[in-house]
């Protein structure tokens, strides 16, 4: 008994000889309204103690307040006084059962207000489930007062106070069919061990439950507690899981909106660049074509150096063609449409061979080696889309590998596809970059420097390709350099 009990009950006893004194020292009637100070002892008891308490001191009243109506009774008979003496003793008895039974009952719910309290608290902590499951089973075991408790999760996946869940155990069986469990004696020593598992239940739903162990006895009404305790964590634990799970909704957001932000503000950046290459890469072959078309309205030249210059305005005029036609496809893609393609039925072989005779026509600084593996099945394609796949792969093989090296390129069917490999000599490109060099306006810083070129033209080779259906990747070329490989399906 702690120290607070202890002085309850004596204050108790001692309003209880003080009433009696006193009453007994001014010989007073049974009847007299200072009877009613024993109802003083006998609540204060009852709000401590309970129902035993409350009775114990109910019988010490009437004990003591009895003589006095015995006295009255032998005196004068059956008198009115004596009547309201008899009704005062009634009126003690009951008052101890019935304020020990209302106190018990508001300590019951005080306790368990105090034990959600504890609950809320230990799942308000930031914490994995697994911590907080096993700081749960503590609580609940200080609480509930009970010689271990053990809670287990829905699917048995998680268990915190116990070994493991087994399929047979009361754990499951609860889980299983959603109602209390009650094992009078699980254990082999004198004493009973009770054993009580409840489930936790929360919108109708049930996502765990609880066990608890004890060494003697526990009461219908404990019982009825703890399924009450039961539902209250289920739904507090049901809640934490929300609470977690927006929380790593709300980081992954976080995570995805600064991942979001930081691309955007790159690609802001690349587009800045993209407009000055892009000035530049138009004004190069306008200003070709300004010199030379002066140089012939101006200046007489043999038919020899006139056919030189038309051919180096062809292809600047070509250059133009091709930038013109990656600004417009950019535009489509920017505004989510796909490329405009005329689909036909062709022979690849010959697009690829023309490609690569007129890179060997324009470009002798560099050698170019053409292997076509087989005869190659038809396609149903755009021939215009693919020969512009082809000589942006090529032109950019020749551009970045240095003069006097080869350029490669092999075509063969596999398992009902075609594929198109285009090697060159150059640096190569870094792994971690082989997928950006497809996005719009990216350019490899180490490979930059090595010619001009606004970031377009991987970007559209690789609308082009998956329009048809195809794939394009960037791998390390045997050796050095860089292998750009497409692969488009073929026909039956």
């Amino acid at each position: 008994m702690t120290a607070s009990r202890r002085q309850a009950a004596l204050l108790a006893g001692g309003l209880v000889v003080v009433i009696t004194a006193g009453l007994a020292a001014a010989d007073i009637s049974p009847s007299t309204p200072w009877r009613h100070l024993y109802l003083l002892p006998v609540v204060l008891a009852g709000l401590r103690f309970g129902v035993a308490g409350g009775l114990v001191a109910a019988v010490g009243a009437v004990l003591a307040f009895g003589p006095f109506v015995l006295r009255e009774i032998e005196g004068h008979g059956p008198t009115r006084a004596a009547a309201e003496g008899i009704v005062t003793l009634a009126v003690l008895a009951l008052s101890g059962a019935l304020v020990g039974s209302l106190a018990a009952r508001a300590r019951r719910q005080r306790e368990r207000y105090e034990t959600l309290r504890a609950v809320q608290r230990v799942l308000a902590a930031p914490a994995p489930l697994g911590r907080v499951a096993a700081r749960l089973a503590a609580v609940l075991s200080r609480r509930l007062g009970v010689d271990t408790a053990g809670l287990v999760l829905d699917e048995g996946r998680m268990v915190a106070g116990a070994d493991v869940l087994d399929p047979r155990s009361l754990a499951a069986r609860v889980l299983a069919r959603r109602e209390p469990v009650f094992v009078a004696d699980a254990g082999t020593d004198v004493r009973p061990r009770r054993v009580v598992v409840v489930p936790l239940t929360s919108a109708g739903q049930t996502v765990g439950a609880l066990a608890v162990e004890r060494l003697g006895d526990v009461s219908r009404e404990e019982r009825d507690a703890l399924v009450g305790v039961g539902a209250a964590v289920g739904l507090a634990l049901d809640n934490a899981r929300l609470v977690a799970r927006q929380r790593r909704f709300a980081e992954e957001l976080e995570h995805k909106v600064g991942a979001a932000t930081a691309r955007l503000a790159e690609m802001d950046r690349l587009k800045s660049g993209f407009v000055a290459l892009a000035s530049h890469e138009l004004r190069t072959p306008l200003t070709a074509l300004q010199g030379f078309s002066e140089l012939l309205a101006t200046r007489p030249f043999a038919p020899s150096e006139v056919r030189r210059f038309a051919e180096i305005m062809r292809g600047e005029i070509e250059r133009l063609g091709r930038i013109v036609s990656d600004f417009l496809d950019l535009a489509r893609l920017e505004r989510g449409l796909a490329p405009a393609i005329r689909r036909a039925i062709l022979d690849p072989a010959p697009l690829i061979t023309g490609a690569v005779e007129l890179f060997r026509r324009t470009r002798t600084t560099h050698r170019l080696e053409l292997h076509v593996e087989g005869a190659l099945p038809h396609v149903d394609a755009d021939a215009d889309a693919l020969d512009r796949v082809l000589k942006n792969l090529i032109g950019n093989a020749l551009k970045y590998s240095p003069p006097g090296s080869c350029v490669r390129v092999r075509a063969r069917a596999v398992d009902g596809v075609i594929a198109v490999d285009v090697d060159d000599e150059g640096p190569g490109i870094p792994a971690e970059e082989r997928a950006r060099v497809f996005e719009p306006y990216y350019r490899v810083r180490e490979t930059a420097a090595l010619g001009p070129g606004t970031g377009l033209g991987l970007s559209v080779v690789r609308s082009l390709v998956e329009a048809h259906g195809g794939t394009v990747r960037a791998d390390a070329a045997p050796g050095v350099g860089t292998r750009m490989t497409v692969i488009l399906p073929a026909l039956p």
